[in-house]
């Protein structure tokens, strides 16, 4: 199933970015190199629950409105500090606890955290995560525990 699942995405995203739908050749070609992609990852092994973690897509999809909110008022509040001279930035690292209990969460949230302007994920360890906030206010943010409670949703643990 998961070989399946790896070729229809492999091609979805091959017609995506090549819109190519008409010219019979290239259509061919895309299905070809997408098997032999296909085959090559499930020889190496890599047809895996970690490759493929088709179970987590549904709360992928509802957690994907929340993430591009979240990166729309991040980028706003960044863009202010830019161009306002009054706003002042306060860089600071700090060490962020997390209980999440899959790697796909740790890598939900690190990936969400350096997705959104003004906050990187410098580390990451079982417990907590090392990360760089552009202000105070960024910073207050993460710890408020809002994102990190959508990413405990998305993997199926109690908010």
């Amino acid at each position: 199933m998961r070989t399946i699942m790896l070729f229809v995405c492999l091609e979805a995203f091959y017609l995506v970015l090549s819109g190519q739908f008409h010219n019979q050749f290239l259509m061919v070609a895309g299905v070809i190199v997408c098997a032999g992609t296909t085959l090559v990852a499930r020889r190496l092994g890599i047809v895996d629950e970690e490759g493929m973690p088709y179970r987590y897509w549904a709360g992928t999809l509802a957690y994907v409105p929340y993430l591009l909110w979240q990166i729309v008022l991040a980028n706003w509040d960044v863009f202010r500090r830019v161009w306002s001279p009054k706003l002042k930035i306060s860089p600071r690292v700090f060490r962020l606890p997390h209980n999440l209990r899959t790697s796909y969460g740790m890598v939900t949230y690190a990936n969400s955290i350096t997705l959104t302007p003004g906050t990187v994920t410098i580390e990451v360890d079982d417990d907590a995560f090392l990360i760089h906030a552009l202000t105070k206010e960024a910073a207050d943010d993460l710890m408020s525990g809002d994102m990190h409670a959508r990413v405990q949703q998305l993997e199926g643990s109690e908010r």
